[in-house]
Parts: C-alpha cells; structure tokens; sequence
C-alpha cells in the first residue's frame, strides 16, 4: 500500500516543521477529556510520521496506523516500542478498543466519496471502547473552497531549501478537490523533484456527523476545532 506522501516522506516533517504539533495535539487532548477524563489509551489513524504520538506517548498508552509504509518508517524510528499498523482506514480491525481514536489534519479527506468516508467513519468507530472519543479533523467544507489555483510556497533551514508549487481544481459536482504537488528540496548533497497528488472529498459539516450518528456515536461538529479552523467532528460510543 502507499499513500499521496509515499514519495516524500523522508522529508515530511522539514516541509510541514511550521504546523504547531503541540497546540494541535493539546487542543485534541482536551476535548477527549472534556468527554472521557479517565481516558487511557489512544489510536491516531493515518498517523503519517507519528509527531502527535510522540507528543501524546507518556499520556495515553497510544498506537498508529497509516497507509503507508514510508511514513510508517519515519514513525517507528520516532517512537520505537509503539504498535504501528500499515492499514487502508476504510476497512481495518486491529483485535481491540480504544478510550480515543483520532483522525487529524484533513486525512479523512482522502476517504473522497461517500462510500469510503461512510466506511472510514465505521472503522474508525468499531475501534472505540464505550464512552470512546472519536476525534476526526474534516477536509475543507464547500463553502470554503476556493476557485481553481496555483501557489508556490518555500522553507528553508541551513543545511536544506525546499520549493513547492501547487495547483487545485474543484469539482462541486462530485465534491472532490484534486490537488497536484510538486517539491524540489535541496541540500548539499544535491536535488531531488518529486509530484504528489492528492484527490479529497469534500464534504460539509452534517455529512461527517451522518456518518458517525449512523454507526451508534452521540456525534457533533465543532466548527472551529483547532488552529487550522476546519472544525471537528466529535462522536463518543
């Protein structure tokens, strides 16, 4: 299996070191305890390199599972010790429960059409002990996204630069944003180009909470969830 960051994870967390892991994963954090204060044990689904499980390990007995094995790579050498799973989240059973299962950072979105957010939800929520927390941070709803683009963003540190241009087109029709990434990242050692594609479902708010109401969670929306402000669904078994 291999996922939309297989060709770059080596890199990931120099081309995403801006995002704050800490503040993302304490706002998480409180509002599975604001829900379930006795909560002891978390999975992190599409775990990606396993920076929210580092920051959580110590606090919850804590595992992961994601798509793919080159992001599960950086992770178990991140956080040696912890289960790590290599699963399609639509359909996955890893033999127990869990206080919290987390699904961050727009990751849902690649469950791009309805059946497979359906199943994602499902999986997900299969994996919840009673009065577990579902935590899952939506890609962008509708109403935010914006007509057709390209961009072109860059970071760099001594010893390394990276460029990215972007593009995105949006099909309202079929609610799926279709984005194409492409990376040089540059180091002493010399350049490497890598493309990214990346095809999301974009869904609104009631969507997310249909799914999780329909599978036995007490479900709701946060509009605004965490920094990024793409909102939360939250549901509890």
């Amino acid at each position: 299996m291999a996922g939309p960051f297989h060709p770059t994870a080596h890199f990931y967390d120099r081309a995403y070191g801006h995002i704050d892991y800490a503040g993302h994963a304490a706002t998480v954090e409180r509002i599975i305890r604001a829900r379930n204060p006795e909560a002891a044990s978390l999975l992190d689904v599409a775990c990606g390199t396993g920076k929210h499980l580092e920051i959580w390990q110590g606090r919850f007995e804590v595992e992961g599972a994601d798509i793919d094995p080159n992001m599960l790579a950086v992770a178990r050498e991140r956080l040696p010790g912890i289960s790590l799973h290599e699963v399609d989240f639509t359909d996955f059973d890893l033999g127990r429960t869990f206080d919290a299962v987390t699904c961050l950072f727009s990751s849902i979105g690649y469950a791009h059409t309805p059946e497979r957010l359906d199943a994602a939800i499902a999986s997900m929520a299969r994996h919840l002990s009673p009065g577990g927390v579902l935590v899952v941070e939506p890609w962008l709803a509708p109403d935010r996204v914006r007509p057709p683009w390209v961009r072109l963003v860059a970071h760099e540190d001594e010893d390394w630069v990276m460029a990215r241009t972007s593009r995105m087109h949006y099909d309202p029709d079929t609610g799926i944003s279709d984005m194409e990434f492409t990376y040089v990242f540059t180091t002493m050692e010399g350049s490497e180009v890598f493309t990214e594609h990346h095809v999301m479902g974009v869904r609104p708010p009631e969507r997310y909470v249909a799914a999780a109401a329909r599978v036995g969670l007490r479900a709701e929306f946060d509009p605004v969830g965490t920094y990024l402000e793409r909102g939360l669904l939250i549901g509890v078994r």
